[in-house]
């Protein structure tokens, strides 16, 4: 299997038994759906001081001893803000399963467990971690996006109408017509009105915007730049990144490779 990106995510073994985590760790899984080993805690009391003070994206829990409990484990992680998501490899009890999936698991998997199990699991949790970090990449750029334009003389409240739609649509592409339709009026007369109170068309106000959101996205690291062009909605890369440029000034590449 092809790696699907060089350590694009931070990984945390949490197991009591080191020469069973060691096992787990020395297999190809991790490397193949770009893993890196941050490290590896023996409690869970370790693991936790250890997510809350350096950067884990996912943390892979193994039920061994009495102490290493996955449904206490998982329910102070979710408690933990822009925590790691969790994979929980245990006993397969189902009391503890269903605790550990209402506290936000992306997976249980119960002994012995094979590559190709921990392979979907992986994945499932690359999802996840790309739909979290991309719902907050979009609030940041809706924030700063409208943050800037209120400092100009355009309509503040009009702004503030704006801005809700935007934010409420995330993972849509929306068109002037959308807009109009959403505000009450005729495409024509909205985007006259549009043009007189930002200063720009409702398309122009629109993609400057994406460029800023796909910037956020770029510097994270996490995507590819043909990920990118189709979570904005662009047919192409080739397109996206023509677009880019002419609004940025910059080839994505550069904007992703500053990280």
């Amino acid at each position: 299997m092809r790696t699907i990106g060089k350590y694009r995510y931070k990984l945390l073994f949490a197991d009591s038994d080191p020469d069973a985590s060691e096992r787990y760790r020395r297999s190809s899984v991790w490397r193949e759906c770009g893993f890196e080993t941050a490290g590896h805690a023996i409690s869970q009391r370790i693991a936790l001081r250890y997510i809350r003070s350096s950067k884990v994206d996912l943390v892979v829990f193994r039920e061994k001893l009495p102490d290493m409990d996955p449904a206490a484990f998982t329910s102070e992680l979710s408690g933990i803000r822009d925590g790691p998501v969790c994979i929980v490899i245990g006993s397969g009890d189902p009391k503890t399963i269903r605790e550990c999936f209402l506290n936000g698991t992306v997976d249980c998997l119960t002994e012995p467990v094979s590559e190709q199990n921990i392979r979907e699991a992986l994945l499932r949790a690359v999802e996840h971690i790309k739909t979290t970090e991309a719902s907050g990449s979009y609030t940041e750029a809706v924030g700063e996006y409208f943050a800037e334009l209120a400092e100009t003389e355009a309509d503040s409240l009009f702004l503030q109408k704006i801005q809700n739609y935007i934010s409420e649509n995330e993972g849509k592409v929306i068109s002037t017509q959308d807009a109009a339709e959403y505000f009450g009026f005729n495409k024509d007369y909205f985007g006259r009105m549009f043009r007189k109170r930002v200063g720009m068309t409702f398309g122009e106000f629109y993609k400057r915007f994406r460029m800023r959101y796909a910037e956020k996205l770029l510097l994270s690291g996490r995507y590819k730049v043909g990920e990118i062009a189709g979570m904005l909605g662009f047919a192409t890369a080739d397109y996206f990144t023509a677009e880019f440029h002419k609004y940025t000034g910059k080839r994505p590449l550069e904007v992703k490779n500053r990280k």
